[in-house]
């Protein structure tokens, strides 16, 4: 009797030791899914914040800029202002009636603001940026330069180019893509420009060739 008794409450004793090992462990697992979850929304809710903080920085009379990302003719990334409607082909012919006109443009809804893409049959090298810079600058007329250069991003090469004249304000940048060159431009009118200066830069610092990049210039 004895012996069983004993049986009994070794039994009772492994019995109890697994319920509380699967308790703990249960217990385990519920903290570690809700440390997970907390640290989640803690990076979700830092990415609002930071997203709200980025959108806080692009005004325009009171109003929050946003941005849209476009991938253009799948070969790099590109941020607009939300509000920027894309002209179609039709329209782009009827409203740009010369033989070089941009392929793709972006406009405000004022047609005081656009943002023109142009890639052209000129054949160009990252090493050739810097001469075709500079006889570009060389053919303004009635121009003033505010800045120049070329840069290196993305283990890229890049020429830069700001100029105003009476009435705009120009923003260019020129890559190459397959050797072939790629204008980017905003221009906005002379009068709206400083206002308008850290949009057109956000739009600017966005050109891109991976999603990875894109993602840290994106205020969405």
């Amino acid at each position: 009797m004895v012996l069983i008794m004993k049986r009994k409450e070794i039994i009772l004793g492994v019995l109890g030791i697994i319920v509380i090992v699967g308790v703990a462990f249960l217990l385990a697992n519920i903290v570690h899914d809700y440390n997970v979850d907390s640290i989640n929304n803690e990076n979700q809710s830092g990415n609002d914040n930071n997203g709200k903080q980025e959108e806080e920085k692009f005004k325009i009379d009171g109003e929050e800029v946003n941005f849209k990302t476009y991938r253009v003719d799948q070969s790099f990334f590109l941020n607009v202002p939300d509000t920027f409607v894309m002209l179609d082909e039709e329209t782009l012919k009827t409203k740009y009636n010369y033989n070089n006109r941009p392929e793709l443009v972006f406009m405000s809804s004022d047609d005081l603001k656009h943002i023109f893409i142009s890639t052209t049959n000129e054949s160009m090298t990252d090493d050739g940026l810097d001469e075709y810079l500079n006889n570009r600058i060389a053919g303004l007329v009635n121009m003033t330069v505010l800045d120049s250069g070329v840069y290196q991003k993305y283990d890229k090469t890049f020429a830069s180019l700001i100029a105003t004249d009476a009435n705009t304000y120009y923003n260019l940048r020129f890559f190459t893509l397959e050797d072939k060159l790629v204008t980017i431009e905003f221009n906005i009118p002379i009068g709206e420009y400083q206002e308008w200066e850290d949009v057109v830069n956000e739009v600017m610092d966005s050109i891109c060739f991976s999603e990875d990049d894109i993602k840290k210039y994106s205020n969405q």
